[in-house]
């Protein structure tokens, strides 16, 4: 069969309604590439050609209407989609780990002090057993996060980006200025001691205290009470020329002292007793000396400290 006959069939079909879509499409084609003088079939004029097409494009229309498509996609194609949407996926997840910042934690261990240089040209040195950590965009941001023990900064000037230290909900925030924050890891509470500059004390949303030089906020945190007071110089930095400067320490604050320095355990019998211990002895001082200088001070207040097999117990 030639082209010339399947056309005739393809327009007797078209008469009597009996042509697919593609069959329509078809005519609709061949009718496009016709001439008012073209050969095999002639028209009486242009608009009879274009009648037939009109007719033929409706028809077409009619059955795109009653049958519209739906595209498929076979299952190897849809694999092939599965695996690229994976791999994308893939991809993103390890880009965003590899470029997520990154926390950094810093530790001094038990009887030594850490010195630090942070990004932002600050510097920090931790007490013994004391610990911090910060991400690694800390430039941008400037917070640190004191977990645990005691931390003297001295922070470079940056009016754009306050330097912020978090301990146990309280935040202190300083822009140029030396200080030091103290945590109690038994109780919770805070200490922070200015050198220079000021500082901004602040417990969540609520301000605990604007600080200046030789200015000590302490923060209870089971009664929740904010006390402001002088302190000497060399209390808060003391430690890192190799001495321990305590001034109206707790008890809680010299068990912890206790613990970090010689390594020991603690058993405290006296957990009624608050404590009022003011000290300063330089860091080589033996655990004996120790012992002997307390309960030279809690004398009055009947608090008796024994060293046996590395613990101390506090009768």
């Amino acid at each position: 069969m030639n082209h010339q006959e399947y056309i005739d069939q393809l327009l007797e079909k078209f008469k009597r309604n009996a042509c697919s879509e593609e069959e329509l499409q078809e005519l609709y084609n061949w009718l496009d590439a016709q001439s008012a003088a073209g050969t095999g079939y002639s028209f009486a004029d242009d608009n009879a050609r274009l009648l037939l097409k009109s007719r033929m494009r409706d028809a077409i229309f009619s059955k795109l209407v009653a049958n519209p498509p739906v595209k498929t996609i076979n299952r190897y194609r849809w694999i092939k989609f599965a695996a690229a949407a994976v791999v994308l996926i893939a991809i993103s997840s390890v880009a965003y780990w590899l470029t997520r910042p990154k926390l950094i934690v810093v530790a001094a261990a038990p009887g030594k002090v850490e010195k630090k240089v942070l990004p932002d040209g600050s510097t920090v040195w931790l007490n013994d057993n004391s610990a911090i950590s910060y991400y690694s965009n800390f430039s941008g941001h400037r917070t640190i996060e004191l977990k645990q023990g005691e931390a003297f900064f001295e922070v470079k000037k940056d009016p754009a980006h306050p330097f912020t230290v978090q301990s146990n909900n309280v935040s202190t925030t300083v822009k140029g200025t030396s200080f030091s924050v103290k945590m109690i890891d038994r109780t919770g509470d805070i200490k922070v001691s200015v050198v220079t500059g000021k500082v901004l004390v602040q417990k969540l949303q609520d301000t605990l205290g604007y600080l200046v030089p030789g200015q000590r906020l302490r923060y209870n945190k089971q009664q929740g009470v904010t006390l402001i007071d002088s302190v000497q110089a060399g209390e808060a930095n003391a430690w890192i020329q190799g001495e321990l400067f305590l001034q109206n320490a707790s008890l809680p604050e010299v068990i912890q002292w206790l613990q970090n320095h010689f390594k020991v355990t603690v058993q405290n019998n006296r957990s009624d007793y608050k404590g009022d211990y003011y000290l300063q002895v330089k860091r080589d001082i033996t655990l004996e000396e120790v012992i002997r200088i307390l309960n030279l001070l809690g004398t009055k207040d009947q608090i008796q400290f024994s060293l046996h097999n590395q613990t101390v117990f506090i009768q």
